[in-house]
């Protein structure tokens, strides 16, 4: 029997080729779902003391470790000279918010510094952005810097009284002469480094002098006690150095011919204190040559 033909289809070509050319034939993108970058854990992060077994063998005698500050009675035991820093998953097999502690000679002598500590403990607890973990593993860093090797400093800002970004840390230490030594601080986590922009007015990228004095502006314009400390101690008079740069909104301050700092005992120099953890559990440090710049 043959095949029974039937009458094909019409095909209309102009809609058809109308409908091919609303295709992209090009490759398609993959699509990829933006996640905002946690540590996943309060307090794992890469500035995190090493995920590893605690305590480690050969742990510092100023080190203690915390297997559940929950629970444990001597964490926050009041101990003056000791600063607390609390951590998720410090050791491999533990499940709940585990801690550190740490002697810091002098900290017992330095309330400034001592509600600084309080601060970045806080923090390290309650934050889940490996920057502000970061950040705060810095800020204990820095201090803890300073308070071994400067003596005679005491803070005057720190974590405790700031926010955002700007100068990390002001250490002040009194002269017999009626004059004061000011130390600025940057303080940098584990891994991080000075921020560097292109299109920012030469000398004043993050701890050059420009950037010192045009923060020492905004701190004494502002009302922080620290920053006017400064500024009357020195005698600085502020005036525009770059008005509306790049032509941009923002402009940027210097000093006026006629401050008086030239003529003043105090002076102002700047440090960069980078944070590393050390193989006996304590929350070491690197430092540098502090830098005169007034």
């Amino acid at each position: 029997m043959g095949r029974t033909l039937r009458p094909r289809k019409k095909v209309d070509y102009h809609k058809a080729v109308h409908r091919y050319d609303k295709l992209d034939f090009t490759k398609s993108k993959k699509i990829v779902k933006k996640v905002n970058k946690f540590s996943g854990m309060v307090g794992r992060a890469s500035s995190a003391p090493p995920l590893s077994t605690w305590p480690p063998l050969g742990m510092h005698t100023d080190v203690g470790y915390f297997a559940n500050i929950g629970t444990d009675p001597l964490w926050k035991d009041g101990s003056a000279d000791t600063i607390w820093l609390p951590f998720k998953y410090l050791d491999i097999i533990g499940q709940a918010l585990q801690g550190l502690s740490q002697v810091v000679a002098g900290v017992d002598a330095d309330v400034e510094a001592r509600a600084h500590f309080d601060d970045v403990s806080a923090t390290l607890r309650t934050a889940s952005a490996s920057t502000r973990i970061t950040e705060a593993v810095g800020e204990a860093a820095a201090a803890i810097c300073i308070l071994e090797n400067y003596a005679g400093f005491h803070m005057i800002w720190g974590a405790h009284v700031h926010s955002g970004t700007g100068i990390d840390q002001i250490w002040r230490r009194a002269n017999h002469n009626g004059s004061f030594n000011y130390l600025i601080v940057e303080a940098k986590g584990p891994g991080a480094g000075l921020i560097f922009s292109p299109f920012l007015p030469t000398g004043y990228n993050q701890m050059e002098e420009g950037w010192v004095i045009n923060h020492l502006y905004s701190m004494d314009r502002n009302g922080h006690e620290a920053g006017e400390d400064i500024v009357a101690k020195l005698g600085l008079k502020f005036a525009v150095a770059h008005k509306n740069f790049a032509g941009g909104s923002k402009s940027y301050y210097g000093l006026d011919g006629s401050s008086a700092h030239k003529t003043r005992p105090s002076t102002i120099h700047g440090l960069v204190v980078s944070a590393f953890w050390r193989a006996d559990g304590r929350l070491g440090y690197n430092a540098g040559t502090p830098k005169k710049y007034l």
